[in-house]
């Protein structure tokens, strides 16, 4: 799978009509850190999932070199519970 670098980046959003400044203030993030993530200079779930939903692609495809990205980590309390009460039953047997 080919990871989709900053300029890529850029370009897609661009054909949307969006550039990273206003993913940021969508966000509430700083222009620094869309760009920092989209570079690969910094990490944020948030801003990864983001760019997928906008670009309508799986983050594994935009960011498959960032394995952070490529998980299923829950990301909501009761989604995070569900998985801890899953971990115990496992670990039960």
């Amino acid at each position: 799978m080919i990871k989709m670098d900053k300029n890529q980046l850029k370009k897609e959003l661009a054909h949307l009509g969006y550039d990273f400044s206003m993913l940021a203030q969508a966000l509430g993030r700083s222009p620094s850190l869309i760009s920092k993530v989209a570079g690969r200079q910094a990490k944020s779930r948030l801003v990864a999932e983001a760019f997928a939903k906008l670009l309508d692609r799986p983050v594994a495809e935009i960011f498959p070199d960032v394995p952070e990205y490529c998980t299923d980590v829950p990301t909501t309390r009761a989604s995070r519970e569900a998985r801890a009460e899953q971990m115990k039953r496992i670990l039960e047997k």
